[in-house]
């Protein structure tokens, strides 16, 4: 199932919500920061790709974001 993650392509939407989904797994386990970390490390490392530019939009980032607290079940700082 392919979530809408703000991307302008069903390509970066699937690759967004891989990491989003590994972000998720995460949460679980080690808790929202670490997470959160993980997520915002790998979506700037996909925008280096032209196609991909716009994963580290806020709206994009935000919902990613969103997956990660709701998961570890705590709110982590947006910006870090």
């Amino acid at each position: 199932m392919t979530k809408e993650y703000g991307m302008f392509t069903p390509e970066g939407n699937y690759m967004v919500g891989r990491i989003a989904e590994a972000a998720e797994r995460l949460a679980q386990w080690d808790g929202s920061t670490s997470a959160w970390h993980f997520a915002n490390r790998e979506l700037r490392k996909l925008a280096t790709a032209d196609e991909f530019g716009e994963a580290t939009d806020t709206a994009v980032r935000d919902t990613v974001h969103e997956i990660v607290c709701r998961a570890g079940n705590s709110y982590t700082e947006f910006y870090v």
